[in-house]
């Protein structure tokens, strides 16, 4: 096998929505790349590679390591396009965090060394129609056709539907509508690009924040708010041929602003109501059905090639029925929820877990390492993590962005301490 190259690059979103093949994300969000830029082992094979900003210690790959992972190589990102050898080498497939005009720019070096069915792939290149794959606005064009061809008292219904708006008028007439509603920009990820109006409120911040997506973005996404009482993630597989293969289903969880903050490890929450559980169990199936032959109808299965993740949610409505939100938005990229499932295998049966994201000052995730390792040290049996504390990326006294994942044993009994 030929191997694969991943790189992390989560501001994709923005840089589609910039355009230019030169984008250059904020600080801030560079900052996030740059300190989490080793994330991609937990997709990556022992023979691929991760071009990173920094290679991990060698003490760091023992921990996971005797965790029972197996890490690929990790390369320095500047080096390795400059390498002549390297990138003349024989490669597979190119798999950045998610594709835009910047990141084909910066891999295109790479490009001569892969593989035929890379180069033949929908994403050897980029084109027009990968702008609109990312937008919510094609999210809103699968959900509706679910809606209406696919009607079911157990999911939002019609008059519920997210609408498309190029004025402040506009918004606060759906606002007067629906009450409480929210505003999104078509372009960006991670539940940022959001406003939340309550009714009757449209303040100036607000204004100011909508006007940007407005004059930047051309539009902006308008949907009622729902009260929400679960986040789901189905997660698929883009053959790029007209194929799309299901991977399964993850559940995540979201601060109070509806920013992405981690993953259970599991399918679903170990607390979960026993209704919204039964729920789901009695839904789920045809869901994923739905949205993989619709999604298989879509120019996601002809003009991508990949992991994308379609999130959804169950909430209840105001007459306390639980519904399901289907789809409410695509991201055609790499997920956190592929990441809590390729850790999935890993997890004891009698345990559960989360994956979490966090930020801090400089040197938090350092010190929060030291202590949380030894308030929860690792438990591993029979090869699988059945307790403990570990850290996916490396910290340093400079970071301030960390991810780490927090296994919790269901059950007591005598087990092997590393």
């Amino acid at each position: 096998m030929k191997p694969d190259i991943y790189y992390f690059n989560p501001t994709c979103e923005l840089a589609v929505a910039n355009g230019s093949a030169n984008f250059m994300a904020p600080a801030q969000l560079r900052r996030f790349e740059n300190e989490l830029s080793t994330i991609p082992w937990i997709l990556a094979q022992p023979d691929d590679f991760v071009l990173t900003d920094q290679i991990p210690s060698p003490q760091f790959a023992d921990r996971l390591e005797n965790a029972g992972f197996s890490l690929p190589s990790f390369r320095i990102t500047e080096n390795s396009l400059s390498d002549s050898a390297f990138l003349s080498a024989e490669k597979g497939f190119l798999f950045p965090w998610g594709w835009s005009p910047s990141s084909h720019k910066m891999l295109s070096p790479l490009k001569s060394g892969c593989c035929p069915e890379f180069l033949n792939s929908p994403v050897a290149g980029w084109h027009d129609i990968h702008r609109e794959l990312y937008s919510r606005k094609s999210a809103l064009t699968i959900l509706q056709r679910i809606v209406n061809e696919h009607y079911s008292d157990n999911i939002l219904s019609a008059k519920d539907l997210p609408e498309i708006c190029t004025s402040h008028e506009q918004i606060i007439s759906l606002q007067q509508k629906w009450g409480k509603v929210v505003v999104k920009s078509p372009w960006s990820s991670s539940g940022r690009g959001l406003q939340i109006l309550r009714p009757n409120e449209y303040n100036q911040t607000n204004r100011q924040v909508i006007t940007g997506f407005l004059k930047q973005q051309g539009f902006a996404i308008v949907e009622p708010w729902h009260n929400k009482v679960l986040d789901l993630s189905f997660q698929f597989f883009s053959l790029g041929n007209g194929n799309i293969e299901y991977r399964g289903l993850t559940s995540f969880l979201t601060d109070h602003s509806g920013r992405y903050t981690g993953n259970y490890l599991q399918e679903i929450p170990p607390d979960l109501a026993p209704d919204v559980k039964d729920f789901l169990h009695e839904n789920q199936k045809d869901v994923e059905q739905i949205l993989h032959r619709i999604l298989t109808l879509s120019n996601y299965s002809t003009d991508y090639y990949g992991w994308f993740g379609v999130d959804a949610l169950i909430f209840r409505s105001p007459d306390k029925k639980l519904r399901f939100h289907p789809c409410i938005e695509i991201n055609c990229r790499f997920t956190m929820g592929a990441i809590a499932l390729h850790l999935r295998p890993h997890l004891a049966e009698q345990s559960t877990g989360e994956f979490r994201i966090v930020h801090g000052k400089e040197g938090h995730f350092a010190q929060f390492n030291e202590e949380m390792a030894k308030k929860e040290p690792v438990i591993i049996e029979n090869g699988k993590i059945v307790n403990g504390f570990i850290p996916v990326v490396p910290s340093s006294p400079e970071n301030s962005f960390g991810a780490y994942i927090s296994v919790k044993e269901a059950r007591k009994k005598e087990m092997n301490y590393f």
